[in-house]
């Protein structure tokens, strides 16, 4: 005959009755999330955001340190006392490049158009704003290459392979090369 032991099958089942419980509210807490669109959430691209209003896309101003001044009505000129295009404090590799464009006002429209679903734009829309002569005239003393002129590609790169707008820019060239080039 088996003898119950009582406290190793009550310990067993207040064990298996919390993992059951954990379970259930790990589960009740993704369903929420899920539903209310808060879990990974991406922030909303809001296409009439005005330069400098960051609270229209970043619910929680979080994206900037406390100390830092109201930027509701600062655009991209209001930004390069402290951060200047150069040296410490840049805000080339601290954000996005769509984030300078709407800082400089440029609308995600004058881009990508009216289209509903938007796609990365041609480089020739790139070019209406940026003179790709300029470019590799003014990173021409870039060692060991410049990365506007290639011994591949010329000058004819698509620009959307290096700077992504909406995402981290990378140095395309890396796929094969090693070189140290910052991509805005």
């Amino acid at each position: 005959m088996r003898r119950w032991n009582t406290r190793k099958n009550c310990v067993t089942w207040i064990v298996t009755k919390n993992k059951l419980l954990l379970a259930f509210f790990i589960s009740f807490a993704l369903l929420v999330s899920l539903v209310s669109g808060t879990l990974l959430a991406e922030p909303k691209k809001v296409s009439t955001a005005k330069p400098g209003d960051c609270a229209t896309c970043h619910e929680s101003k979080k994206v900037l340190p406390q100390s830092h001044g109201d930027t509701k009505d600062m655009n991209y000129g209001g930004c390069i006392p402290c951060h200047p295009k150069t040296g410490n404090g840049t805000l080339r590799t601290k954000m996005p490049g769509s984030h300078t464009h709407n800082l400089a006002g440029v609308t995600c429209e004058k881009c990508h158009g009216k289209a509903e679903k938007q796609e990365a734009p041609e480089m020739k829309q790139c070019l209406t704003c940026h003179n790709t002569e300029k470019l590799v005239e003014k990173t021409a003393k870039i060692k060991p290459e410049n990365p506007h002129t290639s011994p591949h590609y010329g000058s004819s790169l698509d620009c959307n392979l290096c700077h992504l707008q909406h995402g981290k820019s990378e140095n395309y060239c890396n796929q094969c090369h090693q070189f140290n080039f910052v991509v805005p």
